[in-house]
């Protein structure tokens, strides 16, 4: 019979995304048996780091917690990939403008 290593009991995932309504801007957690335990900035991690069993590298990647609605994540993924961003319109007018030609580009879409 083969002897079964213990998972890591505390995981810090750090330098990815983490979505979270709490911390819109979090790049890290916590996991401690299997529950997120916190969640926050890269910077705040740093304290967390020598106390965990296992600490994995996110470069980059997006993380949607256990705790948040699976579905949002999949609607926001996909208005983020194919819908229009306004964010940085500097007017109505621009605005406006953005949304004719985007509309333009996909008269199949109406």
């Amino acid at each position: 019979m083969s002897e079964r290593t213990a998972e890591p009991q505390t995981v810090l995932l750090r330098r990815g995304e983490v979505h979270s309504p709490a911390d819109p801007f979090a790049t890290a957690m916590v996991v401690e048996a299997g529950h997120v335990a916190w969640v926050g900035s890269e910077g705040a991690a740093d304290a967390f780091a020598d106390g965990v069993d296992e600490v994995v590298d996110l470069d980059g990647a997006l993380v949607t917690p256990a705790f948040t609605d699976a579905h949002v994540h999949t609607t926001s993924t996909g208005l983020a990939l194919t819908g229009l961003d306004l964010s940085d319109a500097p007017s109505l007018e621009a605005a406006l403008a953005r949304v004719r030609e985007f509309a333009a580009a996909r008269p199949g879409d109406r």
